[in-house]
Parts: C-alpha cells; sequence; structure tokens
C-alpha cells in the first residue's frame, strides 16, 4: 500500500508512468510508515541511517540538496571518527579516494613558539586521522547509504513542518525540487539538517541560549610548499579567540582556514583576518607563499556549540551533529560527533522499536548515549576554550609543549581526539 499525500499525485517509480520516476518532480513509491524519517544527508543523518538499515528497518532520508554539494569545513576526520566509518562499512570507501593522512599537529602561540607533537597509540582508537574535501566525504557517505537495502533517498526535497496527531508527532510535511509539498509519515525523526537546523528551529531548540556560536571562513589552495603528515593550528593574536589552520588534503594542496568564536552575527572583518593570516603570519607566508588560491573556494559558515544543557531529544524526535550542538567547543571538530550522535541515535531507535513499543523512551535512552559519551568533551571543551582563548595562557602552553615532547604528544592527543580532555591538565 502507498502513501498518500497532500498536494500531489503521483505515480509508481514501477510503472514508469508520468513524471513519478523522477526523483527530482514527484516522490513515489514510499511506504505508508518508516521506521525512522531523517532530515539530512551529512555524515550525521548517514550514519544513522546506514546503522538503521543494517538492523533492517525502513528508512527514508531526505536532504534540501543534490549531491555532489560542497560544504564548509576544515575536513578533518579525527582519530574517533575512523571506527565509526568502519562500523558503517565505509571507511575503505573513503580511503579509496586518497586522504591524506595525519598523525601528529603543529601547534603555534601568539608570540610564535612552535610545537610539534604526535598522536599517541590509545587502545581501540586509531593513532591518525585524515583530511579530505567535504564535498568527496559526502558523497562518499551519501553514495554507501544510497545503495544500502531499506533506505529510500530523496533529495532536493526540503522539511517544511511537522504532521501531528493530537500531541503527537507522526511525520513531516516536506517540499520536492519541483516546489510539490508531500506528507510522509514515520515513527520516529532524525533532524541531521546542520547548524541551521529547520527541524531544531521548529522545535524551538536553536532559541536556547546553550547554544554558542562561531563563525569560519576558508578556502583551499594548491602549489603549497612543505606541508607533512601534521595538521597545523595557529593561534594568530589577531583572530583571538579563535585559531586559523593548514590543513593538508594532498602533497601540494591544503585548505586553509579562520575560525572565531561570535555571538549572532559573524565579526565583518573575517575576510581581512584571512587574509592577514596568509599574507602576514611567517608560518602561512612559509607555505603559502607561491600557493595559488582555488577559484571560487573561499567560503563561509557558523558553527553550533553546545553545551550540556542543549535539549537534543523532543519525544520521538531525535537531533543529532550540527542541529543538536554536537560541536567541539575547544577545536571546532563536528563530523566524529555527527557520526557518533547518527550512531547513538540509530541504537536508541533500534533498543524500542525492538521492544515493540510506539516510541517508548527513545529519548531517555538516546540522552543517556550522548550524555555517557560526551559530557566530559562537552564540559571541558567549553571550559578549555575559554582558557585557551587567552594570549598569556596560550603562549605558556605552547611554550612548555615546545621544550617538553611527552606534553606536546598529550595536546596533540587531545586536539586529534585520541586522548581525553582531562590530559590537558598534564600540560597546564
Amino acid at each position: 500500500m502507498y502513501c498518500f499525500f497532500t498536494h500531489i499525485k503521483y505515480f509508481s517509480r514501477w510503472t514508469g508512468f508520468g513524471p513519478g520516476n523522477d526523483q527530482n518532480s514527484l516522490i513515489s513509491a514510499m511506504s505508508d510508515t518508516y521506521d525512522a524519517i531523517i532530515i539530512g544527508a551529512g555524515p550525521g543523518g548517514c550514519s544513522a541511517a546506514a546503522f538503521l538499515s543494517g538492523a533492517g528497518r525502513d528508512v527514508l532520508l531526505v536532504d534540501r540538496a543534490r549531491f555532489p554539494r560542497d560544504k564548509t569545513c576544515g575536513d578533518g576526520l579525527s582519530v574517533t571518527a575512523l571506527p565509526v566509518l568502519e562500523r558503517m562499512g565505509v571507511l575503505e570507501k573513503v580511503e579509496a579516494h586518497n586522504p591524506w593522512k595525519c598523525d601528529g599537529v603543529i601547534l603555534s602561540s601568539p608570540n610564535d613558539v612552535v610545537m610539534r607533537g604526535r598522536a599517541t597509540q590509545v587502545g581501540g582508537v586509531y593513532n591518525y586521522g585524515y583530511v579530505i574535501p567535504r564535498k568527496i566525504f559526502d558523497t562518499a557517505l551519501f553514495e554507501h547509504v544510497r545503495d544500502l537495502p531499506h533506505v529510500t533517498v530523496r533529495e532536493e526535497c526540503a522539511f517544511r513542518d511537522f504532521i501531528h496527531e493530537g500531541n503527537a508527532i507522526c511525520g513531516i510535511r516536506a517540499r520536492s525540487g519541483n516546489n510539490e509539498e508531500f506528507e510522509v509519515r514515520g515513527r520516529f525523526i532524525i533532524g541531521a539538517d546542520g547548524v541551521h537546523s529547520a527541524v531544531a528551529r521548529k522545535l524551538g531548540n536553536h532559541a536556547s541560549g546553550s547554544i554558542k556560536k562561531a563563525f569560519a571562513v576558508r578556502a583551499y589552495f594548491e602549489n603549497v610548499d612543505g606541508l607533512e603528515h601534521l595538521i597545523a593550528l595557529h593561534y594568530e593574536k589577531t583572530i583571538l579567540p579563535g585559531y586559523a589552520w593548514i590543513f593538508p588534503t594532498g602533497e601540494r594542496s591544503a585548505n586553509v582556514g579562520v575560525g572565531m568564536i561570535c555571538q549572532g552575527k559573524p565579526p565583518h572583518n573575517m575576510k581581512d583576518l584571512f587574509e592577514m593570516f596568509i599574507t602576514r603570519n611567517r608560518f602561512a607566508r612559509e607555505k603559502l607563499g607561491r600557493a595559488t588560491m582555488v577559484e571560487g573556494s573561499f567560503k563561509g559558515a557558523h558553527l553550533a556549540t553546545g553545551t550540556m544543557g542543549v535539549r537534543r531529544s523532543f519525544g520521538n524526535v531525535l537531533l543529532v551533529g550540527d542541529a543538536g550542538g554536537f560541536v567541539d567547543a575547544l577545536t571546532g571538530e563536528g563530523i566524529y560527533y555527527a557520526l557518533r550522535s547518527g550512531e547513538q541515535a540509530a541504537s536508541a531507535i533500534i533498543e524500542v522499536l525492538a521492544r515493540k513499543e510506539a516510541t517508548g523512551d527513545v529519548g531517555a535512552i538516546y540522552d543517556g548515549s550522548w550524555r555517557r559519551d560526551f559530557r566530559r568533551d562537552i564540559i571541558f571543551g567549553n571550559l578549555f576554550q575559554k582558557a585557551l582563548t587567552k594570549k598569556s595562557l596560550m603562549n605558556l602552553i605552547v611554550w612548555r609543549s615546545s621544550r617538553n615532547q611527552a606534553k606536546a604528544d598529550i595536546l596533540s592527543g587531545v586536539i586529534q581526539h585520541a586522548l581525553p580532555k582531562t590530559r590537558l591538565f598534564r600540560v597546564i
């Protein structure tokens, strides 16, 4: 039995009649009720879809964009992201795109002291990460999930609102690329639609003062000199509270960016700060002096970093990734948290469905999971973020680490997510 939509008439994709066999036109051949509807096909949404599919649960995955699409990001996959990709069954496909392997960190302080550290081997965790452009990475995830059983994918479909039965949310109303509105039902909804999440806004979540904002700009450069298998973070004094980065994407290419904490609107001078960094910072000049910026690659985006007080579950609706404010306040890293929170949301739904309950306590299960995994990262990430944007303290930490390799490796391990943030107390 097929699903009936509010404003459109559709044809089965199996008949091939009319516009229904084109996903850019009318949406067709969907189940009456999905086990889960996932809004957003980035890392968080794809992670949730992959794990739900693995449990034999029917999923509808929608995204307002058409893939491949670009995403403003530092492009780093931390050491903790790789095991999640492995469990998704997609790590080898990502590695087939030759991501740049990074097993350490270069850190420079506001007074130009440099520290180099390597991530130590920790049980169950890789001691290296990757840098891979998000356009390539997200497309690899999307294509992997699109081909999985039990997953129906619709691109160019924008979430509009929830469908309610009484006080309960039982589905979504969306709009296709042809401006056709439709309704579809699902037992659970996962909001994975990014920092400007329409799902979170409908729930009133991003009005919360517990969501902190940052803004970053980045561009890709070619013909870069002196790149190593290290990511570089530069705490330039003109950029505090924030930092600049140079992340190699290949032997002669890099993602270069600047990120700053902000409240509300992004700083008006971000482009000036970016240009000052690439032209005046001595470390940037060494690498970028003969480099060329890839045309059209300079872009900016908000980040939403949350605290423990951010609400991430609303009955049968769960928020993952950036939509739930899961971005590391210390480093701005969000891909791991998106992947892992997507896995956690899927696990909570699978557990409740196994009990044959309507919605059960899925929110309590999900909240317990992310709190158990992320509590220390969130608490200490916000604590150290405030401390490490102070020029004098940052100078001291980098100076100490530059003179003690063990401290440098701890600092590197924390930045790469190989070590817990509490280890920073050993450096300070």
